[in-house]
């Protein structure tokens, strides 16, 4: 077998075993369904800052600037609770409608969503499988 053959093959394929193996969850897979008509796309946030609200249970936000392609598209997020690891999951996404003509310019955006109710423990915040921030919670 002539490894010079197989070396391309190689070169491209473990880079792409490592970064499937990060046990990160696809953020697409997190975000609702797309509407007829609608494209969507992730977004990332220009600026991402965690903060704890005193309470108890400590309320957990997410705060968020950046800037959307056009007028005419929404954002929108999808936030999957901690799971057994202490990582939250944010989809942060954009749909654009297809068809509307609109005017190609940036349109800031600023946003606070909910990451939910937490008494207890270590958790890391990853928006579209980049983390962003964390806090601990004795």
């Amino acid at each position: 077998m002539d490894l010079r053959r197989w070396w391309p093959l190689l070169v491209l394929a473990i880079p792409l075993a490592v970064t499937g193996c990060g046990g990160q969850v696809d953020p697409g897979t997190l975000a609702p369904s797309v509407e007829p008509g609608v494209q969507r796309a992730l977004v990332a946030p220009a600026t991402a800052e965690v903060l704890l609200l005193e309470s108890f249970p400590a309320q957990v936000k997410l705060e968020i600037t950046g800037e959307l392609p056009n007028p005419c598209s929404h954002l929108g997020w999808s936030v999957s609770p901690g799971d057994d690891q202490g990582r939250i999951q944010v989809a942060l996404y954009v749909d654009e409608p297809i068809e509307a003509a609109c005017i190609q310019t940036v349109a800031p955006y600023a946003e606070s969503i909910p990451l939910g109710a937490f008494e207890r423990g270590s958790y890391a915040v990853f928006v579209n499988g980049q983390q962003v921030g964390e806090f601990v919670l004795p």
